[in-house]
């Protein structure tokens, strides 16, 4: 199964299909491990065999994915080491940026963290972010709960204590998060380390329904979960950020959106421009062109797949499978044997059912419209919080 995977790993660019002929691809699961795995092959044919008899490695040699770590008494000796891995590799793909100290006072990044062996022969430690790393974080400005900015920023103090061998280095970690945090419009952000959150919250509690609202101001989030405990009523509130800008006016990965493959398509023409039935998750309102009547619907289907079957609906009313559907009903009693002229509109996607759910009670709810059952409308607003 692994070797039908790896050997089978295709990606889009430029909108043009390619077999990936050397290495592991990007986002299939078994990747990183396959990575360890054929790392620790070629360690076992260099470094685990020749520590026993070369005196390269003093005392330590580890890695952690694709970074690796050994104490040896110079460059060339590092050189040497990871030479000897490198050379084990068949493709000739293994290539080693090496960081090896100037002097003894001089440390070296290792993941989060930089090193050096001070005189005594202990380790010392401290906090290190790359260089190529940007200084971005969660802004102060964002649109987030004051608890969640506070907790970022007190898990980046954390990292850096644990990060950190003495009360000196200790000091110079902070140093590098007080400037990060600074940079994100955080004043005086040392006092956070100690800030208690006195906003009222919801303790979560056993049974309780989870009920995620997006988060609109400090304020209105006291209101409501104050509203909560003062009504006993089991539900634990969370505040989420609503969506931010670049995911409502851009997409990283435009040429990744579905598009409609279907020649002489039924439904695309009746679709705003810009708009194509491929798309999944979809909420969606139907016009009669006829009467202008009407019907708001979702699917965690096709747009195409789920319109198609509205138009079926109308098209033939009269079929037995059919007889019951709101389309079906609509036409039978106010269009029977008149050809069905719909339109067809995209209110909004939602991978989540329940989500989806509410936008759809929503609409419906507030644009009333005529052709969907009301059986159906008084069912929807159970998702509705009034």
């Amino acid at each position: 199964m692994l070797e039908f995977v790896f050997g089978n790993a295709y990606f889009i660019f430029n909108r043009r299909l390619y077999l990936q002929l050397v290495g592991l691809f990007m986002g299939c699961k078994p990747s990183p491990i396959g990575a360890i795995v054929r790392m620790y092959t070629f360690e076992r044919r260099s470094v685990y065999t020749d520590v026993h008899y070369l005196p390269v490695v003093e005392r330590i040699y580890g890695r952690y994915v694709d970074d690796a770590a050994a104490v040896v008494k110079s460059l060339d000796q590092a050189q040497a080491l990871f030479d000897s891995i490198a050379k084990q590799d068949p493709d000739k793909r293994i290539q080693w940026e090496i960081d090896f100290p100037e002097t003894e006072e001089e440390f070296t990044p290792f993941l989060g963290t930089q090193i050096r062996i001070g005189d005594d022969g202990e380790v010392q430690h401290k906090y290190y972010r790359k260089k190529q790393k940007k200084q971005i974080t969660l802004h102060f400005r964002s649109h987030h709960t004051t608890k969640t900015k506070v907790e970022v920023a007190k898990s980046f103090y954390r990292t850096a204590d644990i990060s950190s061998s003495s009360p000196e280095l200790k000091e110079e970690s902070y140093q590098v998060v007080d400037h990060l945090l600074r940079c994100n419009g955080y004043s005086n952000p040392r006092r956070l380390i100690d800030h208690k959150h006195n906003s009222p919250s919801c303790k979560s509690k056993d049974g309780n329904v989870v009920l995620k609202l997006p988060y609109i101001s400090e304020t209105v989030s006291a209101e409501i979960v104050k509203f909560v405990k003062k009504l006993d009523l089991p539900i634990n509130v969370i505040f989420i950020p609503g969506k931010k800008l670049s995911e409502l006016f851009c997409s990283s990965r435009p040429h990744d959106q579905k598009q409609c493959i279907i020649t002489n398509c039924g439904i695309c023409p009746k679709l705003p421009e810009g708009v194509n039935c491929a798309i999944m998750y979809p909420v969606y309102r139907i016009t009669c062109n006829i009467c202008k009547q009407q019907y708001v619907g979702e699917s965690s289907r096709s747009l195409h797949d789920r319109l198609t079957e509205h138009l079926r609906y109308a098209t033939h009313p009269e079929t037995t499978s059919n007889r019951d559907e709101a389309m079906a009903v609509h036409h039978r009693q106010y269009h029977n044997g008149v050809t069905p002229n719909l339109s067809f509109e995209l209110l909004i996607t939602e991978s989540n059912t329940i989500l989806r759910k509410v936008y759809e009670a929503y609409y419906i709810f507030n644009e009333k419209p005529e052709i969907n059952d009301k059986e159906e409308c008084k069912l929807l607003q159970r998702y509705l919080v009034n």
